[in-house]
C-alpha cells in the first residue's frame, strides 16, 4: 500500500467547551495513554455485553481472508474484536485499523497482544483518503468514528475502497446518549480545573515553595512565611472546590484524577528525587487532563441528531451504500449509547 497522506478529519460547528484550552494532538496524547475507548468514563464494560455482541455477529458473517477496514480506529478496540472473533471462527481475517491520532498501540496497549499482531495499524491516516486500492475492502466498521469526519467525502471514499457486496456497519454517538449526556458533565468538570481553581498551578506554586525548604529550620519558617501561607490558603481553597464537585458530580473522574494527582505530588517531595518528581507528577496530570478535555470537545461536535442521521443516511447512499434503517443501541439493556448503522456495497 502507498504512503498515506496527512489531513485534516475535523468535524464542523461550533461545540460546548469551545473556551477550554484548544487542542493540539489532544487525540495523540490520549491514545498514547493506552485507552481502548474514547468514552472509557461514560460506563463500565462498554465494549462487552450488548455492544460486544453486536460486533461478534457483523464478523461471524464475514469470509476467511476477508479485508476489514476499521476507520477512526484509536488503540483498536473493534480490530481487537474482530481478531478474536476469527480466532474463535477458526478464520483470520485481514484486518486494519486507520487514525488521523499517531496511534501506536503495538507500544501502549498493553492487554491482547496475541490479538495486535493481527492487526496492521495506519497512523495519521485521514479515512477522506485511505491509500487502499479500489474495491479491495470486504468490510467497514467504525465506533464513534465517521461522525467525526467530513462524511461526504468520507462516503465517497469508503465507497471507492469497498468491493461489492463488502459490508458496512457504525455505532454512532446519539445526541441524547449517556456518552453525550457524561461529556457535558465532564466539561463542566474540566472548567473547574482549570478556569475557576486553576488547581494545577495552585498546586506548583506550593510545591516549589515546600520543596525548597531542605532543612528542618526552613521548614520551620514556612508557617510564618506571609508567601507560603497565601499559596497553601489559595490551594486549600482550590482543592475544597474540587471536592465539593466530586460530592456533587454524578461523574466525577476527571476531579478525582486531578486530586491524585496533587496528593500523589505531595507524597513524592518525601522521596529521593523530591521537587523534580513533584512536578512533573502535576505537569504529567494537568497534560492529561488537558487532552481528555480536548477530546470532549471534540466529542461534542460529532453528536448525531435525528436530523445529522438523515443527512448521514443520504450521503452514504449516494456514495453507493444500501442501507438498513437506522437503530438505537441500548447498552445490556440499560442506557442508550448511540445510533447502530448497517449496509452494503451496491
Amino acid at each position: 500500500m502507498p504512503d498515506h497522506p496527512s489531513n485534516t478529519n475535523a468535524p464542523n460547528g461550533p461545540a460546548p467547551g469551545a473556551d477550554l484550552p484548544a487542542p493540539d494532538g489532544a487525540w495523540d496524547r490520549y491514545w498514547a495513554h493506552g485507552f481502548l475507548t474514547s468514552c472509557r468514563n461514560a460506563f463500565s464494560g462498554n465494549y462487552e455485553g450488548t455492544v460486544r455482541a453486536l460486533w461478534e455477529a457483523f464478523f461471524a458473517d464475514l469470509e476467511a481472508d476477508a479485508r476489514i477496514i476499521d476507520i477512526g480506529t484509536g488503540n483498536g478496540a473493534i480490530p481487537l474484536i474482530a481478531a478474536a472473533a476469527g480466532l474463535a471462527a477458526g478464520r483470520r481475517f485481514d484486518i486494519h485499523g486507520i487514525d488521523l491520532a499517531a496511534i501506536d498501540p503495538e507500544a501502549t496497549v498493553k492487554t491482547d497482544r496475541h490479538l495486535l499482531e493481527q492487526i496492521r495499524f495506519h497512523p495519521r491516516t485521514p479515512a477522506e483518503a485511505t491509500g487502499f486500492e479500489p474495491a479491495s475492502v470486504d468490510a467497514i466498521t467504525g465506533q464513534y468514528a465517521f461522525e467525526y469526519t467530513n462524511t461526504g467525502r468520507v462516503a465517497e471514499e469508503l465507497a471507492r475502497i469497498a468491493a461489492p457486496g463488502a459490508r458496512l456497519m457504525f455505532v454512532l454517538h446519539h445526541s441524547e446518549s449517556v456518552v453525550m449526556e457524561t461529556s457535558r458533565e465532564e466539561l463542566v468538570n474540566a472548567r473547574i480545573i482549570f478556569d475557576e481553581t486553576r488547581l494545577f498551578p495552585r498546586a506548583a506554586d506550593l510545591v516549589r515553595i515546600v520543596g525548597a525548604a531542605r532543612s528542618p529550620e526552613d521548614r520551620r519558617r514556612l508557617s510564618s512565611d506571609p508567601k507560603a501561607e497565601q499559596r497553601r490558603h489559595a490551594l486549600n481553597a482550590a482543592a475544597e472546590r474540587v471536592t465539593k464537585a466530586i460530592d456533587s458530580s454524578p461523574h466525577p473522574q476527571l476531579l478525582q484524577m486531578a486530586m491524585h494527582r496533587v496528593s500523589d505530588a505531595y507524597k513524592a517531595l518525601g522521596g529521593e528525587n523530591g521537587l523534580a518528581e513533584a512536578l512533573e507528577i502535576l505537569a504529567t496530570g494537568e497534560t492529561m487532563i488537558t487532552a481528555n478535555a480536548d477530546r470532549l470537545r471534540d466529542l461534542m461536535q460529532a453528536e448525531v441528531t435525528p436530523g445529522r442521521m438523515e443527512t448521514i443516511c443520504a450521503e452514504l447512499q449516494s456514495a453507493g451504500f444500501r442501507l438498513d434503517p437506522p437503530e438505537h443501541l441500548h447498552h445490556d439493556g440499560g442506557p442508550l449509547m448511540g445510533w447502530v448503522l448497517r449496509g452494503s456495497r451496491a
